[in-house]
């Protein structure tokens, strides 16, 4: 038998797990799009939990009322991103097989096929640890806010776009970048979570699915 076949004994891969973790403060006047936005995907999360850092304009209760209020986490008003979620994963078992986290700020509203759109592109090479959406801007949303980060020749920070660059489909190919943004990463929680033996892939890929 090929031994690159699988064989009928062998036990199926499970599939991926996403969990998406929404962090808010001060967000109301944009969480009830995004939330929408994220229960909205054509490829829905696996689970969601809501973390509000002290706000003062009802988002909490909105996230709530939404997800539940089992599903919300509230924090001090002084709780960083970072904090937010790595709080979320210190109360949130693993999943089984492998697990990606998807990080969304309050503002930042997903288009209905994002995260499928990556999760096919992280299924196109399994070294890739993190990708990041195109941004664009929640007002004028024709606007590019971001395509990942990278530096040029010079060993300058390079955004890739002009100031106030339309988006016209001339960044939607695959890309590696040095850094994506937070708002919107699809991350491997084994990269996201403090290594162990020091040697994860925390190769970056810009995958052009839009998040405003």
């Amino acid at each position: 038998m090929d031994a690159r076949r699988m064989s009928v004994t062998d036990a199926p891969s499970p599939p991926d797990t996403v969990t998406a973790i929404i962090v808010s403060h001060d967000g109301a006047r944009w969480l009830g799009e995004t939330l929408d936005a994220l229960l909205g995907q054509t490829r829905p999360v696996d689970r969601v939990v809501g973390v509000d850092t002290g706000s003062r304009d009802g988002g909490a209760e909105l996230m709530k009322r939404v997800l539940g209020p089992n599903a919300v986490l509230s924090l001090p008003r002084r709780t960083g991103f970072g904090e937010a979620v790595a709080a979320v994963l210190d109360r949130l078992g693993p999943a089984d097989g492998r697990e990606w986290l998807w990080l969304l700020h309050d503002d930042c509203a997903p288009d209905p096929g994002a995260l499928r759109a990556l999760l096919r592109a992280a299924g196109d090479d399994p070294e890739i640890g993190v990708l990041g959406p195109k941004l664009l801007d929640w007002v004028d949303r024709r606007v590019l806010l971001e395509i990942g980060v990278t530096v040029d020749l010079a060993g300058r920070r390079d955004t890739g776009l002009d100031p106030r660059e339309y988006d016209q489909g001339q960044h939607d190919a695959d890309r590696d970048v040095l850094s994506v943004s937070t708002a919107g990463m699809l991350v491997r929680r084994d990269v996201w979570e403090p290594s162990r033996d020091g040697d994860e892939d925390r190769t970056a890929l810009l995958q052009p699915t839009l998040m405003y």
